[in-house]
């Protein structure tokens, strides 16, 4: 859990949701230009955690709310532009003077177009609905906050975004790639400031400046648009000293930009610090995917023990000498995400939602640290946890070399044993241990006793597991005693017989 302040509890879906009721109050009849403003800000917030959950919670309505936050954000949005618009041409230009007066004048009517449509976005504003959001989503908003690593996946995804966008716009130097820029780095911005809001104190400085100076730069190409369809409002020496006026406070906002983002000083180098390291791209891309699977898993606590088992037993075959000798894949991970996101297709309430679960898992994109591949992998040993066994043949695997078919169906046996041990009458199992005999196995289950009877799940998953490892199997509870049998040799013949 991050530790909680007095700062935190100005940020988040509860505190946004709150924001916008308040603004959407304030603005009333005149739509002052200050609290419309402030409402779009309010309004963007909420935009961007509807964007981040809906990738992870698909039980509550993102969709819809995020839907509704931005046809309201976008009529606002008109009116805005026109407000801003006003700002600009006041400040470059002089009171009194023609050209500033026509340009202002051309402003009106599209000024009273927009009040008409930002009037109607107000009073069409669900308000009954947006408190029924706050009360419905705030807690699955609250259950991702509380998992860093899952955040910091989502921030370093948004980074990247962030990175890539940059670069295009330093290589062509658009307009439309630096506005392109600014819309990512909003997005990262509030994910630091409502995802991982100890972080954001510290980096707000800096992503407030260089998103003002974006903002500033996109106002002035919207007013330079305006200016060459106003052309004939003006004389060509006045025309052309509007256009230069525009282009110098542009060009200058752009050198501050480009300077602040250049050198072993910027920001970007400073914010990816902050993040989790290469090494540990592996662990957050993982905690990102459990809480995809929180919420899509009826009972997530048991697959979490299934993972807790799963891992026990991969270890101490490890340890044995029985895998992992060569691995073709980072086996322990893949099996770590197998065994938590396997009953994810419970949510789509089918028969057979091990198939399910195989679908929606291919479906995902892969967090920073994890590929396609990796998903592929995870999908596949899910999707044999139960029902079919998987052997080579099997259609799902055809298409991987053997080695890798193998590694594959050794993680499925190891899977489906943990999810064996997780039937009714095995549930206080807790631990398992796995020991290596000559030709056989013994797996001490911590809560099983020798009076349990081996039922027919744990029966076939056990009966599978020695056929992948080519040894018997027997499952006993710690301390006990494995009774070999004794191995008759048969007499040497005497030479009189």
């Amino acid at each position: 859990m991050q530790p909680h302040s007095a700062a935190d509890e100005k940020v988040g879906l509860p505190y946004w949701v709150d924001r916008v009721l308040e603004e959407h109050s304030n603005v009333g009849g005149a739509l002052p230009a200050e609290p419309i403003h402030d409402l779009r800000i309010s309004l963007r917030r909420c935009i961007l955690i509807a964007d981040v959950m809906m990738d992870l919670d698909p039980g509550c309505d993102w969709k819809a709310m995020r839907k509704s936050a931005r046809r309201t954000f976008q009529r606002l949005g008109t009116l805005r532009d026109t407000q801003v618009l006003n700002e600009w041409i006041e400040k470059l230009g002089a009171p009194g003077e023609p050209s500033t007066d026509m340009l202002l004048g051309a402003l009106k009517k599209k000024h009273e177009l927009d009040r008409i449509d930002a009037r109607a976005a107000i009073r069409e504003f669900d308000r009954k609905q947006w408190r029924t959001w706050r009360r419905e989503c705030a807690k699955h908003y609250h259950h991702v906050v509380s998992d860093r690593a899952a955040c910091e996946s989502l921030a370093l995804e948004l980074w990247e975004s962030v990175r890539d966008l940059n670069r295009r716009a330093q290589r062509s130097r658009s307009l439309l790639a630096y506005h392109r820029l600014r819309v990512g780095l909003k997005k990262f911005r509030y994910a630091i400031e409502n995802f991982l809001p100890s972080m954001y104190p510290g980096w707000a400085p800096d992503l407030k400046l260089l998103q003002d100076l974006l903002g500033e730069i996109h106002d002035l190409a919207v007013l330079d648009q305006m200016i060459v369809k106003s052309r004939s409002l003006f004389e060509e020496t006045v025309f052309t000293a509007w256009r230069g006026k525009v282009k110098d406070e542009r060009s200058s906002r752009l050198q501050q930009f480009r300077a602040k983002m250049a050198g072993k000083t910027s920001p970007l180098r400073i914010w990816r610090e902050g993040l989790p390291a290469e090494k540990d791209l592996r662990s957050t891309g993982l905690a990102r995917l459990g809480e995809w699977a929180s919420f899509v898993t009826p009972d997530f606590p048991r697959a979490r023990r299934t993972a807790r088992l799963s891992l026990q037993l991969y270890d101490g075959l490890v340890n044995c000498g029985l895998t992992g000798k060569e691995p073709q894949f980072e086996e322990r991970f893949i099996l770590h995400a197998a065994a938590l996101l396997q009953e994810a297709g419970r949510f789509k309430k089918g028969k057979a939602y091990h198939k399910e679960s195989f679908r929606m898992i291919r479906k995902i994109s892969p967090p920073p640290g994890w590929t396609k591949r990796d998903l592929e992998f995870t999908a596949l040993v899910a999707r044999f946890h139960r029902r079919a066994l998987p052997y080579p043949d099997h259609e799902k695997l055809r298409a991987y070399e053997l080695p890798l078919r193998q590694s594959l169906i050794r993680l499925a046996a190891v899977l489906r044993l943990a999810n064996a041990f997780q039937a009714k009458p095995y549930r206080a199992i807790r631990r398992l241990q796995v020991e290596n005999g000559p030709g056989f196995l013994v797996i001490r289950a911590e809560g099983f006793r020798e009076r349990d009877a081996i039922n027919s799940k744990l029966s076939v998953a056990r009966r599978f597991l020695e056929f992948v490892f080519q040894r018997s199997v027997h499952i006993l509870p710690p301390g006990t005693r494995m009774m070999v049998p004794r191995i008759v040799r048969p007499a040497a013949r005497s030479d009189a017989a």
